[in-house]
């Protein structure tokens, strides 16, 4: 019997653990038809489509979301999409490099 209350708090500990991490994962959805290449370059292979509406994660944007890595909810293979053609800025936004809108170490560009 304490094996089975063990485990079973084990189990509800672990569901708590893993459930904000999924929570936590940044969504966004395709404007329209969407190819998914290989490479964040528009001449890189086509690997697959995403359909209009269809929710992705996201899992890193390049510098200002110009491209997106998308893992696919129904399973199909990860790539990158234009940026620029998924909905969801706030997921865009957590996964896109922090970049300064000025030098830190000359914020008057003295020594330009």
């Amino acid at each position: 019997m304490r094996m089975i209350k063990a485990a079973l708090a084990c189990a509800l500990l672990l569901a708590l653990v893993v459930t904000p991490a999924l929570a936590e994962q940044p969504t966004a959805r395709a404007s329209g038809v969407q190819a998914v290449h290989t490479w964040p370059r528009s001449g890189a292979p086509i690997i697959d489509k995403l359909d209009k509406n269809e929710r992705v994660y996201l899992d890193e944007c390049t510098r200002k979301a110009r491209w997106c890595h998308v893992i696919q909810l129904d399973g199909g293979p990860s790539g990158w999409v234009l940026g620029s053609y998924l909905i969801g800025s706030a997921a865009k936004n957590a996964v896109t490099p922090f970049e300064f809108s000025f030098d830190p170490l000359d914020p008057l560009d003295l020594f330009k």
